[in-house]
């Protein structure tokens, strides 16, 4: 016995563990199992077992690494452990020191969020050029939610309370499992389709990120995209970011917010339209103190005196010229009215009546109207009408004579 070497048990673990501690796979290795047995001591650091359905084992979180956890660990939640293996020299046995967990299928998730996203700003649809301004003062205000959720009962509430004379429509969807995101993009569409609003606001209230992963759906950011009423999302808590957050015209970080964002407070309007008039109000008067204090100042300079001068001396020339315009008009129409009467002199002269007036007559014959110019005209029993100033008389040709 005395030529054996014999080991303590610590010197044991100690070379157990610096064999694991050397081993290139045990020291960066990816564990997957189900959580269980955990404590989060009051030291910050945390304790839990990997399980699957024929083995488990121990495992130790550091405070340090647990902090940067994005999620809180729970129990019989699947996850993957990322760390490496060691001996806890006192108790002689093997854990899993734990230095990243990711939830499993929450992982896959958020590839595919990650990969959708890059894919999606590639082609634009993030872009700001594309974001619509919300109206500073809607008429009708479109939501697609749950219509039992509590997040559509907040922003109603909300917007009642805000501005109650602003209309509100509820295209009721599910928010959350296989069909939401088809019923959701079929309440954008419906209030595009028919014009119904001026702004939509699309949510739900927080969930964990299978429960929110219907908003992280291509179609839904086409949709919101495609839409040419301004869209508000407002999809879970604060923390929470969503594919429609980064396609929506304007991302609230609530369903509440949302609410706070698109109905303007009545009270506040009211006092932002005082002050408008407030301001154009006392505007106006400095206007008009200030042209007032300038046309005094042009009044008594020089050029204001000749230019009075030169208005008035335009005025007497122009005074001048309309009363030797009338002057010339009176002359025309002399030598136009005496014109007149020299002509009517002449009508009067050429005028046949007046033959008949100095006892002169015309004869015409009587059965064709015919005028007598010469008795080579007539024969003996002709009817004949003799036509004075006064009347005509009807004869009988008796005898034709010729000559004076």
């Amino acid at each position: 016995m005395e030529n054996i070497k014999a080991f303590t048990v610590t010197e044991v673990n100690l070379y157990l563990r610096q064999l694991l501690e050397r081993d290139l796979l045990l020291s960066h290795i990816y564990v997957k199992g189900e959580i269980s047995n955990l404590k989060i001591h009051s030291s910050g650091h945390v304790y839990f077992s990997l399980k699957d359905r024929e083995s488990r084992i121990k495992c130790v979180m550091f405070k340090s690494s647990f902090s940067r956890l994005k999620f809180l660990p729970e129990e019989g939640m699947q996850v993957i452990v990322r760390g490496y293996l060691s001996i806890f020299e006192r108790d002689g046995q093997y854990q899993l020191y734990a230095e990243g967990m990711i939830a499993e299928g929450a992982g896959e998730l958020y590839k595919a969020y990650e990969q959708l996203k890059n894919r999606l700003e590639i082609e634009g649809l993030f872009d700001k050029e594309h974001k619509k301004p919300l109206p500073l003062l809607p008429g009708k205000v479109g939501i697609v939610t749950s219509a039992t959720g509590a997040a559509l009962r907040d922003m109603i509430s909300i917007g009642r309370r805000r501005n109650p004379n602003i209309d509100i429509y509820l295209y009721p969807a599910l928010v959350q499992g296989e069909k939401a995101s088809e019923e959701i993009c079929e309440g954008i569409n419906y209030f595009n389709r028919f014009n119904k609003v001026d702004v939509i606001i699309v949510g739900r209230g927080g969930g964990s990120i299978e429960e929110l992963w219907c908003f992280n759906e291509e179609i839904i950011a086409r949709a919101i995209y495609e839409s040419d009423i301004p869209v508000v999302s407002a999809v879970g808590h604060e923390t929470d970011f969503t594919i429609a957050d980064f396609a929506a015209d304007v991302r609230a970080a609530t369903p509440s917010a949302a609410a706070e964002l698109v109905f303007p407070d009545k009270q506040q309007l009211y006092s932002y339209i005082n002050k408008l008039q407030s301001h154009i109000y006392a505007s106006m008067l400095s206007y008009i103190r200030d042209k007032k204090i300038l046309l005094n100042k042009l009044t008594s300079t020089s050029s204001i005196r000749y230019t009075e001068t030169k208005i008035l001396n335009l005025r007497q020339s122009l005074q001048n010229m309309k009363e030797g315009l009338d002057i010339a008009m009176r002359d025309l129409l002399e030598v136009h009215r005496n014109n007149l009467y020299l002509y009517n002199e002449k009508l009067n002269i050429l005028n046949p009546a007046s033959y008949l007036n100095r006892g002169y007559a015309y004869v015409k014959k009587e059965k064709t109207g015919e005028l007598v110019k010469t008795i080579k005209m007539i024969h003996n029993g002709d009817a004949l009408n003799i036509y004075l100033k006064d009347g005509y008389v009807s004869v009988t040709v008796r005898t034709i004579c010729e000559g004076d």
